[in-house]
């Protein structure tokens, strides 16, 4: 599996083109306008390179490809204390322009792990010299979050700050590439250390908003309320309650809202929701029907505790702009306020519930009733469309039953089947003939056969020992052992299913004739067919359903009388 020409240099191979290509097993890469694998090789397996081949490569070259790339990566890992030094020698003269390669950073990131105490000295004084623009760079930005995390490890806090004061940290947390570097740094440094941090970032209402309002800023914002402890969580706690009306209408304020709200959650009863709760007091129903604080108040009705919740429907059916009636159509039927409502139907107890229900009944009836006969492109007054009201009016009775009390459609057919009489659909009784409702779900039932009892074109095959299709008689009755023929005496044998059929061994006979009986078949394809009668003998009959296997009955029986005979020949011999 070794290349016979591995580690061979190539001096033009940084000015030639690759290509990855498989021979015999092995992935080389192959040069153009040269030898294969004259630039090193890569094997298809996990095994790394030994120190030979790192003294012939050139890993400024090989770190910036991506397959060669991962093989410096594995022999950094797996290669021993000698391979990983030589890696990290060969690396440290490029590590600037590695560290901003799209390839080549994932290289720097292992050698941070894996250098040696003095290397790793070097190399933090060369990136820390350089960290506000390797910060704003799309791939520098990865090694700066690596040196982060081994320099917290390596106890080298106290440089780390130096080069990262908090002036830098808090224009780093707005930015496109730099919030990362800062949320690392939340995430590693040690207690005593990041509260100070936390401060500067969110110390005050006026900093909490401007951070939470920023698009990368809300996720710096995330990590504090999680790494903060004691005096730091009341500290961030008292600025997001004091910023939680203007960050609920955010775009992204209201992400940190719902992720402080779900911090709570473990708690019984929920104190951040209680504080967020207290903060909106007044401002329920107009925050209900904006897109953003929406959210925050359905996470509110789902993780709050009881009592606080009952204060977010107490404003919903008491707002202070008009009657509770009205307050609850308009939410009902706003393209966002709907969502609360139906969170609040579903988590309200009673006597709030009873109340909610009171107010939604008439507007469910009334959509339901007169909405089939509008058009369905119609909007209503708050911008749901007419076809949406509808479909959430029966949605919500099919779920709360109570609010589809008096509620029928034409016909006597319900808008739903599992809740009422399930077979009320398909307009029919399940408990009568279905003959009489004229099929099911628009299809039509075939008529019945008197003559047998079941569906047209179904009848039971004539057996080959005569008699099954007149049924059991219970006196006079007498079965032929022979040719299936059954033999029965006067109409006192006949029993009663043959007194229904017309008599017969057969069947019912067609016209009175005891020697013909009547043979339904299907004409065409459902659901357009009929049932076409024949008149046929009950000997055709019988010898069509059951001759074919008493012929092979008969074959059988035949060959096992021959076998016992030609044993009893051999036994006598």
């Amino acid at each position: 599996r070794r290349h016979p020409a591995r580690g061979a240099p190539d001096p033009l191979g940084a000015a030639r083109p690759r290509a990855m290509a498989e021979v015999g097993g092995v992935a080389e890469v192959v040069v153009a306008g040269g030898d294969e694998g004259h630039s090193g090789w890569i094997p298809d397996d996990n095994t790394p390179v030994t120190l030979e081949d790192v003294e012939c490569y050139d890993v400024l070259d090989m770190a910036k490809d991506k397959f060669r790339s991962r093989l410096l990566q594995r022999s950094l890992l797996k290669g021993g204390p000698e391979v990983s030094a030589m890696i990290s020698q060969k690396a440290e003269p490029h590590f600037s322009e590695l560290v901003r390669d799209q390839f080549g950073n994932y290289l720097t990131q292992k050698v941070l792990e894996v250098c040696g105490a003095d290397l790793f000295e070097r190399l933090l004084t060369l990136l820390l010299s350089q960290i506000q623009d390797l910060a704003h760079d799309v791939h520098g930005t990865r090694a700066v979050q690596k040196l982060v995390e081994q320099a917290v490890a390596r106890g080298k806090v106290e440089e780390l700050l130096t080069a990262l004061p908090g002036e830098l940290a808090e224009k780093l947390a707005r930015n496109l590439t730099g919030f990362h570097v800062v949320g690392r740094l939340v995430e590693c440094l040690p207690i005593e250390k990041v509260d100070a941090l936390i401060s500067r970032l969110c110390g005050t209402p006026e900093k909490t908003l401007a951070l939470g309002k920023d698009q990368w800023g809300c996720c710096v914002l995330k990590k504090c309320i999680d790494r903060s402890e004691g005096e730091s969580r009341e500290m961030v706690v008292r600025s997001i309650v004091s910023s939680a009306p203007d960050l609920v209408q955010d775009p992204f304020g209201n992400y940190v809202v719902q992720h402080f709200i779900l911090l709570g959650s473990c708690q019984q009863p929920n104190t951040c929701a209680t504080c967020i709760i207290d903060a909106l007091k007044g401002r329920m129903f107009e925050l209900a029907q904006q897109k953003f604080s929406s959210n925050v108040l359905e996470k509110c009705l789902v993780n709050a505790a009881e009592k606080d919740r009952n204060k977010i429907i107490n404003e919903i059916l008491n707002p202070s702009c008009c009657p509770p009636s009205q307050a609850v159509h308009t939410l009902l039927f706003h393209q966002y306020g709907n969502y609360v409502f139906q969170q609040a139907l579903e988590y309200a107890k009673e006597p709030h519930f009873s109340l909610l229900v009171e107010h939604t009944k008439p507007h469910i009836l009334e959509t339901i009733r007169t909405s089939s006969t509008q058009s369905s492109t119609v909007v209503a007054k708050d911008g749901m469309p007419a076809d949406h009201a509808r479909r959430l009016c029966v949605r919500l009775a099919k779920k709360y039953l109570v609010l589809a009390e008096g509620l029928e459609l034409e016909g006597g057919v319900y808008p739903w089947g599992q809740y009422g009489d399930p077979y009320e659909n398909f307009g029919m009784d399940m408990y009568a003939a279905w003959e009489g409702n004229g099929g099911m779900m628009g299809m039509p039932f075939p008529g019945w056969d008197p003559s047998w009892g079941a569906l047209p074109g179904w009848h039971p095959p004539a057996a080959s020992r005569g008699g099954r299709g007149a049924g059991k008689g219970k006196e006079g009755e007498v079965r032929a052992r022979s040719k299936g023929r059954q033999q029965a005496g006067g109409n006192d044998g006949k029993s009663a299913a043959s007194q229904a059929t017309g008599g017969g061994g057969k069947g019912g006979s067609v016209g009175g004739d005891s020697n013909t009986m009547a043979v339904g078949r299907i004409v065409g394809y459902w659901p357009d067919y009929q049932v076409v009668y024949d008149e046929a003998s009950p000997d055709d009959v019988g010898a069509s359903a059951s001759g074919g296997r008493a012929r092979k009955r008969g074959k059988a029986a035949g060959a096992q009388r021959k076998a016992r005979a030609e044993g009893k020949t051999q036994s006598m011999a």
